[in-house]
């Protein structure tokens, strides 16, 4: 007999990318909103959504990082750095 294969369903290739930008949208346009200054809004669009698209990105295609630690560590090195980037931005603009 043969042995069954199961195939489990996979998101688009890029779909990630997407989650990670529209995070990423959504956290400059609250900075705008908050700040009114677009200058701020910029770093926070590509400080957040390049890392968490890339990090989605793993996680829905299924890639295993389980046989590269390192890369795991940096991958949430830049979200919390992201996110700390992100936090500074608002709490000087507030100042």
């Amino acid at each position: 007999m043969k042995k069954l294969k199961s195939i489990s369903p996979k998101s688009f290739k890029g779909s990630g990318y997407l989650i990670g930008a529209a995070i990423g949208l959504i956290a400059a346009i609250a900075v705008f909103v908050f700040t009114e200054k677009i200058a701020l809004s910029i770093p926070i669009l590509a400080g957040l959504s390049i890392p968490l698209g890339l990090s989605f990105e793993q996680k829905l295609q299924g890639e295993s990082i389980e046989n590269k630690p390192g890369i795991r560590k940096i991958m949430l090195a830049l979200i919390a750095l992201g996110v700390l980037f992100f936090v500074t931005l608002i709490y000087i603009s507030k100042i």
